[in-house]
């Protein structure tokens, strides 16, 4: 631990010493060229001098560097070159020293590259420390916009993907990783482990580091992983120690994932969306957590064409329902429906999701055709003879939502049919043989069910 603490001490000083080679050797260079240019007959001492007190100056900044890079306070990734580069200058300076001691044993040409070599070394060591102190964009930041266009990096670490859909959304790989990608894998990877701590794969971040895990799943209070991004700026053992660091918005979903579980599997709608959470979803990733009818989450490939005309020759209307959604809303009008014209609708059973069979001459027997429906949410069968034997046909829909039998000839036998049906939410019973008490008793249940017969609404 003291050791720990002398090298931190002595990297501190690396901002004091590192302007020293700097200035030094670009006297240096300065000074011969002054007597280039006056021609002096005998090159001055102080040339050679400078670029000597340089070399140590390079020696000492870079010792300080190395102990100040060890702390863990910058990216490894754009701690790399600076350091690597810095400690080049050191034997180059030297060499620089050696070569000005009798400089007229060498071409003037070697004087001038050398000096240029050095002049853009000190350049780049720069832009590198600058970029590590004050971040990539420091540089650039109120240049004119030509200028940033030209120089600037193109990647944004704030940018994030937008998605449409919770369901295939999986929470760890698809908004925690990346998050953690940019803000904390360049410490902590496969190569660069500080702390022991791998966190660029699901298994390593478990494992946590120094052999003590970092995520309590069910509660970020009591991770490691949480009391380390919210911990203040000033603290040592705040992460990431960089000018990178987390946003608001990246803490409070990394919080929500390890309250629901720390799950490294389940998607967005497998999980608990608390209200605090929905506007960041949506805000952040465009998703959009309300919930939301079936017709919405389905993620099918759209219908052939063909398939489309061939009900439109039945005489059936096909419409889409809009943007990038591959359902269908289907309807047919007129008495002159057949077993045949709705055997038709089979092909593309996967794609009807709501249809309109409303005053036509369907029969309880054909409705057998429509028993595997599996994304059909809506059936419009009012003003029909429908009768009680036809709805045991549609106890196979999964996700019929609303279920229109107005003036039909259903019964009060058809309501326990109506409540096996798994996401019915309102069925429309009006001029029926339904009873009126019947249908008030099934609304007091407090089901899911809404019936909705003559004046009387749940």
């Amino acid at each position: 631990m003291i050791a720990l603490e002398l090298t931190t001490f002595i990297g501190r000083f690396h901002p004091l010493f590192v302007h020293l080679p700097i200035g030094f050797i670009l006297l240096a260079i300065l000074l011969e060229w002054w007597e280039g240019l006056t021609k002096k007959e005998k090159p001055s001492q102080l040339v050679s001098i400078a670029w000597l007190i340089g070399g140590f100056a390079a020696f000492v900044a870079a010792l300080c560097g190395w102990y100040l890079g060890e702390t863990g306070l910058y990216e490894e990734q754009n701690l790399f070159w600076h350091r690597w580069i810095g400690i080049a200058l050191v034997p180059i300076t030297f060499l620089g020293w050696w070569i000005k001691r009798k400089p007229r044993k060498f071409p003037r040409s070697l004087h001038m590259g050398f000096n240029l070599a050095l002049i853009l070394l000190l350049a780049i060591e720069g832009h590198k420390g600058g970029n590590l102190t004050h971040g990539e964009g420091y540089l650039m930041e109120f240049a004119p916009a030509p200028v940033q266009n030209l120089f600037s990096s193109k990647k944004d670490s704030s940018a994030v993907r937008s998605f449409n859909n919770p369901d295939s959304v999986a929470v760890y790989s698809q908004l925690i990783a990346p998050i953690l990608d940019v803000k904390c894998v360049a410490c902590h990877n496969n190569e660069i482990k500080r702390g022991n701590l791998n966190l660029s794969h699901p298994d390593s971040l478990q494992l946590g580091g120094d052999g003590e895990a970092i995520l309590v799943a069910g509660s970020a209070a009591d991770s490691e992983l949480f009391r380390r991004i919210t911990l203040p700026q000033t603290s040592i053992k705040f992460m990431p120690p960089t000018n990178n660091v987390l946003t608001y918005d990246e803490i409070k979903t990394i919080a929500w994932w390890i309250d629901q579980g720390a799950s490294f599997e389940k998607n967005v709608a497998e999980i608990d969306v608390p209200e605090d959470m929905k506007p960041l979803l949506l805000r952040r990733f465009g998703l959009d957590t309300r919930p939301r009818p079936w017709y919405e989450k389905v993620q099918i490939e759209p219908l052939d064409s063909t398939q489309i005309v061939k009900l439109e020759d039945q005489g059936f209307t096909v419409k889409g329902l809009g943007g990038e959604n591959p359902l269908l809303d289907v309807s047919y009008s007129g008495h002159d429906l057949t077993a045949e014209k709705i055997k038709a609708l089979i092909p593309a059973r996967q794609h009807i999701t709501w249809l309109t069979l409303t005053d036509t001459n369907i029969e309880d027997d054909w409705l057998e055709n429509l028993s595997n429906f599996t994304n059909l949410t809506r059936l419009e069968l009012d003003k029909t003879e429908v009768s009680d034997e036809g709805l045991r046909h549609l106890k196979g829909l999964p996700h019929l939502e609303a279920l229109n039998l107005y003036g039909s000839e259903v019964s009060d036998a058809s309501l326990p049919i109506l409540k096996q049906l798994p996401e019915l939410k309102r069925v429309y019973l009006s001029e029926t043989k339904v009873t009126l008490e019947k249908a008030e008793a099934l609304n007091k249940e407090g089901g899911h069910l809404s019936v909705v017969i003559a004046s009387f609404s749940k």
